[in-house]
């Protein structure tokens, strides 16, 4: 029986992201085939929820993964913590799940955060893609993408190409599995008010685009909606200028805390309660790479709760619910487009019914057992590019310095806490 180690960046704890929650399903879920698996969490083992027989946590430092991972046969790891993984076991046949696209997250929080972000990501992205094994990424568009990369560090070569044409033991699409049964539900949301309708946007990051969906509301006031935000717990790595903006705009035209309300971070294993208990999910972006590249996983969690999804053209997700007639798919920045979608969506039983019959046909792709299939072949005879050094290339990563007026800004926040003590 082969051992995978699971090494996230997130730590593993009641209150996750996408990439936790990820790494939780998998710990759990290894097992049953057959597998060991060894969950190298960032954080206090002790907050690690229950686990069964053949997965065991123990607790990530760096300078030890040698003797950390000495039983193990190869090693799953994501984010920065996998250049330490690549670095520190070269010996272990290493997959890299490429999943979260953060390096084009992150060029969002450039006026937040400086271009350092960009720097420490170019070199990652370069040092993980020339040294893993295996790679993971979550659908076909980003399937492209990082073949691209991989094309560019040499590891697109004449010998893999002639062993596996299609590149599938070089990257594999390994996307965000949907359970077979759901948990019972457990009231979460205070009980709505007569006639009212919840509208969960959800967390709200600098990419995405919420006016639409605010305008659309606004121009509904007849309508009892109410729109559901979710502050994100960690401001200090993920700004929350977006999510600023709206409560400004919503403060000017009276509707902060009263028709646009904000949630804590929800509980992992309360998502789909949350879900239930709200009437439809609506989460709109402008057109970017990043959101040509990502997998939104509140959308097949959604989908999963039986919940109704309204998504923006363009991207893997919007493309899956248009296939199959799962959601509505509006306009990039159609308020009116939005709010024709809201009204079918809460309104005409027949048409939201439809929807979700066709959802249960897109969510047949996504069961657990059968996204995992290609980790699972990985982890049970692990490979390595045995060519890999022979033609791999590391580019030097380089960037700009940071503009003088960032350099300033920087400088005032520094100061300011200073200046107030």
């Amino acid at each position: 029986m082969t051992r995978l180690a699971l090494v996230p960046s997130e730590p593993i704890r009641a209150a996750m992201a996408g990439i936790g929650i990820r790494y939780l399903e998998l710990a759990r879920r290894l097992p049953r085939p057959g597998l060991e698996v060894v969950l190298l969490t960032a954080g206090d083992p002790a907050d690690v929820p229950e686990l069964p027989p053949g997965a065991t946590v123990r607790a990530f430092e760096r300078g030890r993964l040698g003797e950390l991972l000495a039983d193990c046969d190869a090693v799953l790891s994501q984010g920065q913590l996998a250049n330490d993984v690549a670095l520190e076991v070269p010996e272990l046949p290493l997959a890299i799940d490429l999943y979260d696209p953060w390096l084009v997250e992150n060029l969002a929080y450039v006026d937040s955060l400086g271009l350092d972000p960009y720097r420490n990501d170019h070199a990652t992205w370069v040092l993980q893609l020339s040294r893993g094994d295996f790679f993971l990424c979550s659908c076909d568009e980003q399937r492209l993408y990082y073949l691209g990369w991989l094309s560019a560090l040499g590891r697109v070569h004449p010998h893999n190409l002639a062993r596996d044409a299609d590149l599938e033991r070089l990257i594999a699409v390994v996307p965000f599995g949907v359970p077979e049964r759901l948990p019972p539900p457990q009231p979460l949301l205070p009980p709505p008010q007569p006639g009212e309708k919840r509208l969960l946007f959800g967390g709200l990051y600098d990419w995405y685009d919420p006016w639409p969906v605010l305008e659309a509301l606004a121009g509904r006031r007849e309508r009892r909606w109410t729109l559901l935000l979710i502050r994100n717990p960690n401001p200090g790595t993920t700004p929350q200028k977006r999510l600023a903006e709206v409560e400004a705009w919503c403060r000017r035209r009276g509707l902060w805390q009263t028709r646009v309300q904000v949630l804590d971070w929800v509980p992992a294993a309360r998502r789909y309660d949350l879900l239930r208990e709200v009437d439809v999910l609506v989460t709109t972006h402008r057109p970017s790479l990043e959101t040509r590249l990502s997998l939104r996983t509140r959308f097949l969690d959604a989908l999963a709760a039986g919940c109704p999804v309204i998504a923006t053209d363009g991207g893997a997700m919007s493309r899956l619910l248009r296939e199959h007639g799962a959601g509505w798919v509006v306009p990039a920045g159609d308020a009116a487009a939005v709010a024709a979608a809201l009204d079918e969506a809460l309104g005409d039983d027949a048409k939201a019914a439809a929807r979700r019959a066709a959802a249960h046909d897109l969510l047949a792709d996504f069961a657990w057992p059968r996204v995992l299939e290609p980790l699972l072949a990985f982890a049970r005879r692990p490979w390595r590019d045995a060519g890999k050094e022979d033609f791999v290339h590391r580019p030097q990563t380089t960037a700009p310095a940071d503009s003088l007026a960032f350099r300033l800004r920087r400088l005032a926040r520094r100061l300011l806490p200073a200046a107030r003590g």
